[in-house]
């Protein structure tokens, strides 16, 4: 609807879930058969994981996360009454960082954890966890009972033939117990614009992550943005990326 020249959106219906769910099946996540029903949007990611938390846990509970650690989750974390506990990540004889599962598997059970921030890729280390990696560290979460909430944002830029895996692909645990966050801006270079999207397919934890965010003041994305990830996500997108990594490989 156009009132005095400005866009207003009427109902919910309006927001981008058709551009999200075809951009999904164009990449590594296409294995989910996404639906607009799984689709919960946020005013940031930050946001997002804020809402989650909320919803796995009590303010003072602890929350497990891999160190180093992206500034944005510590902040998040702990303004919002949470305790932060780190599983170091450690560099194996190439210089690789690598997760380390016997520590992740003690620190959630000497400190009673039932949430788990992952980030995938992660940030600030860049790396891309494999397949592999990935089903490792779901199966610690899974023996502990701990819900995952997982930041994918720089799932689309994918360097030097590395390969994106999606947490909520390896195994049907992960995809039932992981509330996965995307947004556009890294790609896209929009991150002004603010506005993120959720794919949460345990329906009962995607309703109250929803009810959470919804209650919040702004939490939502605006009308610049969804159209910015509307365009984001289209054709010319998509082109305009695969020109990217061609530049990229040039230099």
């Amino acid at each position: 609807m156009i009132f005095n020249g400005c866009f207003f959106f009427t109902s919910a219906a309006a927001y981008p879930n058709q551009a999200i769910i075809d951009w999904h099946k164009k990449s590594a996540r296409a294995w989910s058969g996404l639906t607009k029903e799984d689709i919960g949007y946020e005013n940031g990611v930050l946001g997002g994981v804020v809402s989650a938390l909320k919803v796995f846990a009590a303010p003072g509970d602890k929350v497990l996360l891999h160190s180093p650690t992206y500034m944005g989750f510590t902040n998040a974390v702990l303004s919002n009454g949470y305790q932060i506990v780190h599983s170091p990540l450690i560099k194996d004889e190439n210089g690789t960082w690598r997760m380390d599962y016997e520590d992740m598997d003690k620190k959630i059970k000497e400190n009673q954890i039932h949430v788990a921030i992952f980030c995938n890729p992660h940030n600030p280390t860049g790396r891309v966890w494999t397949k592999e990696e990935i089903t490792k560290a779901m199966e610690v979460y899974e023996r502990n009972t701990v819900w995952v909430i997982s930041d994918e944002i720089w799932s689309d830029l994918m360097m030097n033939d590395h390969h994106y895996t999606p947490t909520q692909s390896v195994s049907g645990w992960a995809k039932q117990h992981t509330a996965a966050f995307y947004v556009p801006s890294k790609t896209f270079n929009i991150a002004g614009l603010i506005g993120s999207y959720s794919v949460i397919y345990n329906k009962s934890f995607h309703q109250r992550i929803q009810s959470v965010g919804e209650k919040t003041v702004y939490n939502s994305m605006n009308v610049f943005s969804e159209h910015a990830l509307i365009g984001a996500y289209s054709n010319e997108g998509d082109n305009w990326l695969d020109q990217f990594y061609q530049f990229f490989r040039k230099t």
